[in-house]
C-alpha cells in the first residue's frame, strides 16, 4: 500500500487530514515557454586571456578564453571621461557612444530559435504610472518593441573574438540590441534626446527584453464587455511597451544604466554644450 493510500485510510478512520510528502510529485510547467530570457553581459578579462583569445597567430589562439559577447557597455553608472552630461538647448557634446545589449533564450525549434526577442528603452520607469507608455524613451535610437538581431556563435570583429563559454551544456540563442538605430552618428545624447524634457539629477535608463510581443489590452464595449469587430474578433488597444505579455507566457529581463544630468547654470558643473542652431 502506498503512503498516499495509507494517508487516505487514516484520515477516514480518524476524521482528520494528513500531510503527504511531495517527493514523488512532478510539476508540469506546460512546456510552451520553458526557457526564460536572460540579459548577458561580458565578464571581465585578464590581459593574458585577451591575448590568447585574440592572438594574431591562428595556431596560438584558444577560443576557450573568449567571452560570449563582444565588448560593450556594462550596467551601472554611466559617466563621461572628461566632464558632466548636461542639459543643453543645442545638445551635449559629451554624448554617449552607441552600445549593444545582449540577451539569450534557450528555447529552440530544432536548430532554429523558438522565440523572437523584442526590446524597448525606458527612462525612469514607474510601475505605478497610470500610462504604461510614459516611460518609453530614446525612440530614435531604438524603435520601441523592435526585434533584436541574431548573433552567430564565434561572430566578432578583429581583436574582439567571441565563443560559447566552456561548460555550457547547450548553445543558447543569442540576440543583440543596438542603441543607435535612427541617427546613425553613433552618439546618444542622454540628457537631451530622450524624447521629453529631463530634470537635472539622476536618471535610470532601463532596457527591457521579452520573448513575446509587448502586451496589447483588449478594449471594452459600452457595457463593459470585451469588444469585438463584426467578425467576432477581439479589438485591441495600443501596444503597452514595457509591459510583458505574461498571459501569453512571456518572460522578460532588464538591465539598468544610471546617469546624471547637470544644469549648465550650476557653478560646479563641467558642461560642453553645443551651439543652438540658428542662434
Amino acid at each position: 500500500m502506498t503512503a498516499r493510500a495509507r494517508c487516505v485510510l487514516l484520515a477516514a478512520s480518524l476524521g482528520a487530514g494528513c500531510i503527504v510528502p511531495d517527493r514523488d510529485i512532478n510539476v508540469d510547467p506546460g512546456g510552451e515557454n520553458v526557457g526564460a530570457v536572460r540579459i548577458v553581459q561580458r565578464a571581465p578579462q585578464l590581459p593574458e586571456m585577451d591575448e590568447i583569445c585574440n592572438n594574431p597567430v591562428a595556431d596560438e589562439r584558444d577560443p576557450a578564453y573568449c567571452p560570449q559577447v563582444q565588448a560593450s557597455r556594462p550596467s551601472g553608472l554611466l559617466r563621461s571621461d572628461d566632464g558632466d552630461f548636461c542639459l543643453c538647448p543645442g545638445g551635449d557634446a559629451r554624448a554617449l557612444p552607441a552600445f549593444d545589449v545582449y540577451a539569450e533564450d534557450d528555447d529552440r525549434d530544432g536548430d532554429d530559435p523558438a522565440d523572437t526577442l523584442y526590446g524597448v528603452a525606458l527612462l525612469d520607469p514607474d510601475p505605478a504610472a497610470s500610462e504604461p507608455n510614459a516611460a518609453v524613451a530614446y525612440a530614435r535610437h531604438f524603435e520601441p518593441g523592435a526585434a533584436g538581431a541574431l548573433v552567430e556563435l564565434g561572430a566578432g570583429l578583429a581583436g574582439d573574438a567571441t565563443e560559447l563559454p566552456p561548460g555550457r551544456a547547450a548553445l543558447p540563442v543569442l540576440w543583440r540590441f543596438t542603441l543607435d538605430t535612427g541617427n546613425g552618428d553613433g552618439r546618444i545624447d542622454l540628457c537631451n534626446d530622450a524624447g521629453r524634457t529631463l530634470a537635472a539629477g539622476l536618471h535610470d535608463l532601463q532596457f527591457m527584453v521579452t520573448d513575446r510581443p509587448f502586451f496589447r489590452p483588449q478594449l471594452l464595449g459600452p457595457g463593459g464587455e470585451p469588444a469585438v469587430d463584426v467578425h467576432g474578433r477581439p479589438i485591441y488597444g495600443a501596444t503597452q511597451f514595457g509591459v510583458p505579455d505574461l498571459a501569453a507566457g512571456a518572460t522578460y529581463a532588464t538591465i539598468d544604466f544610471v546617469f546624471e544630468c547637470r544644469d549648465p547654470a550650476e557653478s560646479d558643473a563641467s558642461c560642453d554644450c553645443l551651439p543652438v542652431e540658428g542662434g
